[in-house]
């Protein structure tokens, strides 16, 4: 008779444990999930970060290319003025 009334709370207790171990597998599935979220928006940041550095430089080389320009054509008219003299 003993047997037989710890089977309902064997049973019961076992629910329990199943009951325990898929919470924690969801829990664990959406602290993954989660950080993958977190992930993914610290990248497209990232990404937009670099995008616009590489614009910035883009525009640095080409600023440098209309002085370097600007100053070639400075320096040829400065040696045709001085071979006038």
């Amino acid at each position: 008779m003993k047997k037989d009334s710890l089977n309902p709370v064997l049973q019961v207790l076992q629910i329990l444990v199943l009951a325990i171990g898929l919470a924690g597998v969801f829990i664990r599935l959406g602290e993954s999930q989660a950080k993958i979220e977190y992930n993914h928006s610290e990248l497209t940041e990232l990404k937009e970060i670099a995008r616009d550095l590489v614009g910035s430089q883009l525009e640095f080389a080409a600023t440098d290319a209309r002085l370097e320009e600007r100053i070639e054509g400075l320096r040829i008219r400065l040696d045709s003025l001085e071979s006038r003299r």
